[in-house]
């Protein structure tokens, strides 16, 4: 019985640790209470959250040194992006000091969403150091007058998984995987004391 337990206590700590691994695979996330971005659904329409022209703003990621890594992308979660129907919201980066424009957000009507552009190898030095990130909304301010509201901006390193796009934060992968396993340590622990 004791090997039966020790060998679910063992099972159970791989899948906790598998779970941490795996929820720490996205490298920087920045998310609110930074700058604008939104802390929750309810005030996904809400100012100062929810802007619009005229209202650009600018993030910083953590220094990431020290990672060796092949491939970088940054990924802006956004609500309400109608890019289909004209909206630009564009997204750049700062390199050596100048602005470098990635493209536009793409997404749904009223809907979070990712939009993912690959970062180039010349960026790696300014992502080992920082990297800076800016939103111009509603770039060519037409007639519609658009506005967005962001969640999440995060850099993802060798392909690394992206985490929910919603302002909400899930409970970390590792709790739920570690549960089942103290679970069924507990009913064990019944069966035994009968």
């Amino acid at each position: 019985m004791k090997k039966r337990i020790a060998t679910l206590l063992f099972a159970s700590l791989l899948l906790a640790v598998t779970g941490l691994a795996q929820a720490t695979e996205v490298i920087d996330v920045v998310k609110a209470p930074t700058g604008y971005f939104c802390p929750d659904e309810e005030a996904t329409y809400s100012a100062p959250y929810y802007r619009w022209y005229n209202e650009d703003w600018g993030w910083q990621h953590k220094a990431l040194s020290g990672y060796t890594f092949t491939t970088a992308t940054l990924s802006v979660s956004a609500w309400d992006v109608d890019w289909q129907y004209g909206e630009v919201d564009n997204i750049y980066v700062k390199d050596n000091g100048s602005m470098v424009l990635l493209g536009s957000l793409t997404g749904q009507n009223d809907q979070w969403s990712y939009t993912t552009f690959a970062l180039s190898s010349d960026l790696y030095d300014e992502i080992a150091s920082g990297l800076e990130v800016f939103i111009d909304i509603d770039t060519t301010h037409n007639y519609q007058n658009w506005a967005v509201a962001l969640a999440k901006s995060v850099i993802s390193l060798d392909g690394a998984q992206l985490p929910n796009p919603n302002p909400t934060v899930p409970i970390p992968g590792a709790i739920l995987l570690f549960a089942p396993g103290l679970a069924g340590l507990a009913a064990l622990r019944r069966r035994m004391s009968r």
